[in-house]
C-alpha cells in the first residue's frame, strides 16, 4: 500500500519514551514523511508541537511527565485539525473514551506492525485532503489563502504578509459572505487606535498583493471580500 503524496510531503512529530523503539520506529517514518521530529516524553512533544506546528502528531499514551493522551488534549486546545494518532499497549476503556472525545485519527494497540501504522497513514492523508480543500479560500485561479498554513499562495508562491494584512484577510474570511465594518476592522486590528486612512491603506495593500477585484468597498459601511465558487 502505498503512501498518498501529502504524506510524502507533511510533517510528522512521533513521540515514544522507549529509545529502541522511538529509533526503530522514526528510522520507517522518515521513509514516509517530508520532515521528521522526535520527542521522548509528552511535555516535550508538546513543546515541540507548538514550536513546528506538524501536520501529524503520533503519540504513545504510557508515558513519564505528561502522557500521551493529556498531551493530545492540550493539542486539541491549539488545533482541531492536526490529525493525532495514538498507540498504545492497553485497552482501557477510559482510554477509548478520552480517544473518541479527543477525534483521534487512529487509537493501535501494541504490537504495531507495517501494515497497521501504513493504514493509518493512508487514513491521516484522506483526512489531510478533505481538510486542505476546506481550508483553502480562492480569490480568483491563481490566488487562495490557505486558513490552515495562514499562508497566501499565488501561482503557487507565497506571498508574504505583514501581520495586519494576514489578520485583516482572515477576518474578510470570517465574515464571508456579509462585509466587515470599518468599526470592526478599527477595534481588530488596531485596537480602536485606527483612522479610516489606515484602514484604506491596508486594503489597497492586500489588494496589491491578491487583485483589486477581490475585495469590494460597501459604501458607508465597510469591505467585503470575494470568494470564487461562492
Amino acid at each position: 500500500m502505498n503512501i498518498r503524496k501529502n504524506i510524502k510531503d507533511s510533517s510528522i512529530l512521533y513521540i515514544e519514551d522507549d529509545a529502541t523503539t522511538r529509533d526503530q520506529f522514526a528510522h520507517f517514518l522518515k521513509t514516509q514523511c517530508k520532515i521528521l521530529h522526535t520527542a521522548k516524553n509528552g511535555i516535550q512533544g508538546f513543546e515541540l508541537f507548538k514550536e513546528i506546528k506538524p501536520d501529524l502528531v503520533i503519540t504513545d499514551i504510557e508515558m513519564p511527565k505528561l502522557n500521551g493522551l493529556e498531551m493530545a488534549k492540550k493539542i486539541r486546545v491549539i488545533s482541531l485539525s492536526t490529525q493525532i494518532i495514538i498507540i498504545t499497549a492497553y485497552q482501557k476503556p477510559e482510554y477509548l473514551l478520552q480517544a473518541v472525545n479527543l477525534q483521534l485519527t487512529q487509537y493501535l494497540i501494541k504490537p504495531i506492525s507495517l501494515k497497521k501504522i501504513t493504514e493509518a497513514l493512508e487514513l491521516s492523508s484522506h483526512y489531510l485532503d478533505c481538510k486542505k480543500s476546506e481550508t483553502k479560500k480562492h480569490l480568483n485561479k491563481q490566488t487562495y489563502y490557505d486558513t490552515y498554513t495562514k499562508e497566501l499562495i499565488s501561482n503557487n508562491q507565497i506571498i508574504n504578509l505583514s501581520k495586519n494584512e494576514r489578520a485583516l484577510i482572515e477576518l474578510l474570511i470570517n465574515k464571508y459572505p456579509a462585509p466587515l465594518s470599518y468599526e470592526s476592522i478599527e477595534a481588530k486590528i488596531y485596537d480602536y487606535n485606527g483612522s479610516r486612512n489606515a484602514i484604506k491603506l491596508l486594503i489597497s495593500a492586500l489588494r496589491n498583493k491578491t487583485s483589486k477585484e477581490s475585495i469590494t468597498n460597501i459604501s458607508g459601511f465597510g469591505y467585503k471580500i470575494n470568494l470564487m465558487g461562492k
